[in-house]
Parts: structure tokens; sequence; C-alpha cells
């Protein structure tokens, strides 16, 4: 007895310079839980934000690269559960209810600072591959 197994999945490329395409415009690269913690951390070292403001910020600094609302949620958790970030609510005159700012602690601020030189060292050797 034979099983034959067809994919639902349809090729995302149709021919080989589709494929030759992809390495001239490669896709965005999604940080994963410890590089979207450096990315917070850098964020909140220069001033408090809010998590939408680091989704768009990351897409403005490097293009390349993404991060996902799930695990931008799960760095926010890790980093309050270490005691290292705490929120406030700030009132915006164009939005109606008021948004969650995210503020680092004085405490953490000295273990993010030296987090920045591995953080800033992977972010320039996976830049030139990424472009």
């Amino acid at each position: 007895m034979f099983l034959v197994v067809f994919s639902r999945r349809k090729p995302s490329r149709t021919c080989l310079a589709d494929i030759e395409q992809y390495f001239h415009q490669p896709p965005p690269q999604f940080l994963d839980l410890e590089l979207a913690v450096c990315w917070i951390l850098e964020c909140l070292l220069k001033d408090d934000s809010y998590p939408s403001c680091l989704l768009q910020k990351l897409i403005q600094a490097e293009p390349q690269l993404r991060l996902s609302e799930t695990v931008l949620q799960q760095a926010l958790d890790f980093l309050e559960q270490q005691g290292s970030i705490s929120s406030y609510t700030q009132r915006c005159p164009s939005r109606g209810r008021p948004r969650r700012m995210l503020h680092l602690q004085a405490s953490a601020r000295n273990e993010a600072e030296r987090l920045m030189g591995p953080w800033r060292t992977w972010l320039d050797s996976h830049r030139f591959a990424l472009n």
C-alpha cells in the first residue's frame, strides 16, 4: 500500500529568476526573544516609549528586521518580571484612551548598557548579511 501525500503549499517561487531575486531582496528577519529584549533596552535607554512605537522604530532604523507582536509581548513580560522596566499611562490629546508607556528602571540601566555591546556587534554583523 502506497500513501501519496500532496502538499497544499503553493511554491513561492515560480522560476529560477524569482529565486535569484530573493537574494537581491531577502525577506525581513524576525528577532527572537533575546534580540527583542536588546532592541527594547536600546530604545528605553534613550527615552520612554510605548509598545507599538518600538515596532515602528525598528522598521525605520533597521528595515530588514522585524519584531512580531507576540515576541514583543514576551520580551516585555520578561523585562517586567526581571524588574528592569515599569509602565505608566500617559494621556495623549490625539487619542481617546491613555497610552501604556514603558520606562527603564534606573537600577537596570548599567546592565542594559552592558548588553548594548553584544547587541550592536550582532546587529553590525547581520546588517551586512541582510542588505
